[in-house]
């Protein structure tokens, strides 16, 4: 039996609507922050920009209840944190030849496979301050039918082993909780530099494709913010803050 990393509560569900969904109905009740939700049947998941991320009993839908002392810029690099934390866990499980990478700012793909996205929700709190912070994840652990996910990969497929639901999010916390403490004692620099160094969009030619625009250019760092520096063509540098990514090929 796998245990809890200290200060951890996890609740698990045979069904959920969403796992985001009852932590923040937690957060509002005055649940403590550690509190973590967990399920592997979702049946309103949400990803970013309002997608679809439902589960049907074959996959880890874990959600975390922190209640930082931070602004919402600040608060939100904690997508940055949980991407760590997934990679790790999933690097742990993986045999070493399987081609893992972060896709920014959040995705975990296997090749150009999704295995894992991320969602992080706030509410304001007073003085500019959040209330509380949830982070979501969702893992796909073993073969399933997922009609609402564009080119999925789950942990078993690609060469993995099989993991119990409770066991997938007590390996995920423990890595969670490493990555969360070296970002509170530490600042967002280790984590900026470890992101850095499990990502293979630097160097690459992405295009962006942004609410009002769509633009390409090399990717050359990740800024401080987390947010993507793109370097153009005609010379000028662009921050990418929000959006989604896709690479070119150029050969």
């Amino acid at each position: 039996m796998i245990d809890l990393p200290p200060e951890w509560r996890l609740e698990l569900f045979d069904t959920v609507d969403s796992t985001n969904a009852e932590a923040a109905r937690r957060a509002r009740g005055g649940a403590a922050a550690g509190l973590v939700i967990a399920s592997s049947c979702q049946t309103a998941g949400r990803g970013r920009s309002g997608r679809s991320w439902s589960t049907a009993g074959s996959d880890l839908a874990l959600s975390i209840l922190l209640r930082p002392s931070m602004h919402p810029g600040e608060a939100a690099k904690v997508a940055f944190v949980a991407a760590l934390a997934v990679y790790d866990f999933a690097s742990g499980i993986l045999p070493k030849s399987v081609p893992l990478t972060i896709k920014w700012p959040n995705d975990i793909l296997i090749g150009d496979a999704k295995l894992s996205g991320i969602l992080a929700e706030a509410s304001g709190g007073i003085g500019g301050t959040v209330e509380w912070l949830i982070v979501g994840i969702g893992v796909n652990l073993r073969p399933a039918e997922r009609p609402e996910a564009k080119n999925p990969i789950d942990l078993v497929t690609a060469g993995g082993r099989e993991l119990a639901l409770e066991d997938a999010a007590k390996k995920l916390l423990w890595e969670f909780d490493k990555w969360q403490r070296r970002w509170t004692l530490d600042g967002f620099g280790p984590i900026r530099e470890a992101w850095k160094n499990r990502t293979r969009n630097l160097g690459e030619i992405v295009m962006a494709r942004l609410p009002a625009e769509t633009i390409v250019g090399r990717a050359v760092d990740l800024a401080d913010d987390g947010a993507l520096i793109l370097a153009l063509q005609n010379g000028q540098e662009r921050r990418i803050s929000a959006g989604d990514i896709f690479p070119i090929d150029t050969k």
